[in-house]
């Protein structure tokens, strides 16, 4: 939605809202669920229950047809391809040794060069842009295989953890701006009935108004809730700390776009009794990971091609937290090759296995974005800074933000239970895993902005480090 449309939107009474936010849903709705995208969902359920042989050779041939095309169609890579010896007949004969010799797309090559990396024979049926974290825009061009390939893995996913592949009748959390950024009275939300959807604004989630959502919740009674961790976060705490007796049981939640971290997962499923499950794709057309039944994140491989580095260059171990790169089926407007996507991971140690009926391989964790890596001299490296609140009470919310390798500012929002003593643990906290020799700043605010997109960002990083 672009400035001028959405300040028409939002300058709008809700009943024109509602129609104009269904119309598009209608638009959206006929174009995704075709025949061809329920020729695609049955496609990748069966590859979800298939032994690992099939699912590998099925990838091996999505990535001949990818490198083909784009050393046909795609200006980007075709001259990447031809400038390395790879000639058509490689690719036919191995598509993995091909790949493995083409460099790594950084982010700055995909922002600034989508024109000359599209790919020209297939027909544009959707544009859309990314903002990421600085907030700068990259367009991203979509076919209509690509649309509907990514929607019908979203639905299989929705299968996998005990959704039947209908619409589901589903709450969403996401930075789209559906009511006034200022609206002081609910209604904070617009519902989408061409997909059973109601869209819940992530930016009105304050004390006073989070009795007006859970309301509308009880009211609604969505079989899935669905979007960002740090919005359900807020919600399932206030509903725990207030005692309250919710109306219904959704059958599961589904988390993507932000780091989900441990004590966010735990608040949730105690508030809203049931699991909660992980999810990771992108608006850029990224592979997708999606957490089973058993809790574990399976590697979608009918999706993609993953690989992972670590902060050496190479290919990581078991066990190792590493940095992804993607190339991807689910965009073939605009191909994705050994593009470094932004995003690490914790790998699994060797031998790990999963219990469900999926074969394909697991991860540990999806640790966050490389923003969210800090690093000290005395401590390099550092992800996964939610357990540095182990133990203390009375934080509502916090971010940690480092300006430089020696200076880490924590602003947080904090009730009564929070003290000195709370103050001095987590300023022990901070030292075990970041060092004595930084110097530590803790704010006690009333509000933390949200980053681009609505997203919350825990944890940021504002200098570069060679990862």
């Amino acid at each position: 939605m672009g400035k001028l449309q959405e300040k028409i939107y939002n300058s709008l009474p809700y009943p024109f809202k509602f129609l104009l936010l269904n119309v598009k849903a209608y638009q959206n709705t006929k174009q995704r669920y075709t025949k061809e995208f329920d020729k695609y969902l049955k496609e990748y359920i069966d590859l979800w229950d298939a032994d690992i042989d099939v699912i590998l050779l099925y990838q091996k041939e999505k990535l001949t047809q990818l490198l083909s095309e784009a050393y046909e169609y795609s200006d980007w890579y075709s001259k990447i391809m031809k400038e390395l010896g790879i000639t058509s007949d490689d690719i036919s004969l191995d598509p993995y040794a091909a790949l493995a010799k083409m460099s790594i797309l950084q982010k700055a090559e995909r922002k600034s060069h989508p024109d000359q990396i599209v790919n020209k024979q297939r027909n544009t049926d959707g544009v859309g842009y990314t903002s990421g974290t600085s907030g700068a825009p990259t367009i991203n061009y979509l076919d209509s295989e690509s649309i509907h390939r990514s929607f019908a893995l979203w639905r299989r996913f929705h299968k996998a953890i005990g959704l039947n592949t209908k619409k589901v009748r589903q709450v969403r959390f996401s930075g789209r701006l559906i009511v006034r950024p200022d609206a002081k009275k609910a209604r904070f939300w617009v519902y989408n009935y061409f997909e059973r959807q109601l869209l819940m604004s992530t930016y009105h989630l304050t004390e006073n108004n989070l009795p007006h959502y859970i309301k509308k919740l009880n009211r609604f009674k969505p079989k899935l809730l669905d979007g960002y961790p740090s919005a359900i976060y807020i919600i399932s705490r206030f509903i725990n700390e207030n005692n309250i007796t919710l109306d219904f049981t959704p059958k599961a939640i589904a988390v993507t776009a932000e780091t989900l971290y441990d004590y966010q997962r735990l608040e949730i499923e105690k508030a809203f009794g049931c699991q909660v499950f992980n999810q990771y794709a992108s608006s850029e057309g990224s592979p997708f990971i999606t957490e089973c039944v058993q809790g574990n994140l399976h590697l979608n491989l009918d999706s993609g091609v993953f690989e992972f580095i670590n902060t050496k260059g190479e290919t990581a171990n078991p066990g190792d937290v590493a940095q992804l790169v993607v190339t991807s089926f689910t965009n073939l407007k605009t191909p994705l090759i050994r593009y470094s996507i932004g995003d690490t991971v914790l790998l699994a140690e060797e031998g790990k296995t999963c219990n469900c009926r999926c074969s394909m391989p697991i991860i540990e964790k999806l640790t966050g974005r490389e923003d969210d890596i800090l690093w000290t001299e005395e401590k390099g490296y550092v992800g996964r800074m939610d357990t540095a609140y182990k133990g203390l009470k009375g934080i509502i919310k916090s971010q940690i933000i480092q300006e430089s390798p020696k200076e880490i500012v924590v602003n947080l929002i904090a009730n009564e239970e929070y003290n000195a003593a709370m103050q001095e643990l987590l300023l022990h906290n901070l030292q075990d895993r970041l060092g004595q020799n930084v110097e530590y700043q803790i704010n006690t605010v009333n509000d933390i902005p949200l980053g681009p997109n609505g997203k919350f960002d825990a944890v940021k990083r504002n200098f570069e480090i060679e990862l």
